[in-house]
């Protein structure tokens, strides 16, 4: 479960180098593209976003963990 959650963040670093190489629109293209250009307002907005992923997706294996080892138990 632990690698499944790591390889998600990897997922999403490997979705910013094809958009940009493939030239698709997504998230990574903008995001290179507010870089490019300076707008801090777009590039903090995208940061939040993916951060925000990353703890529900967290959240999420931890909770899973619980489920699968009914062992584990958080206080």
């Amino acid at each position: 479960m632990t690698v499944l959650g790591i390889n998600f963040g990897h997922m999403f670093a490997g979705a910013v180098i094809i958009e940009v190489v493939f030239a698709w629109p997504g998230i990574g293209s903008l995001l290179i593209d507010s870089i490019k250009y300076r707008d801090y307002m777009i590039v903090q907005g995208i940061l939040i976003f993916v951060v925000f992923i990353f703890i529900i997706v967290n959240l999420l294996v931890d909770l899973i963990y619980s489920w699968l080892n009914p062992k584990i138990v958080y206080n």
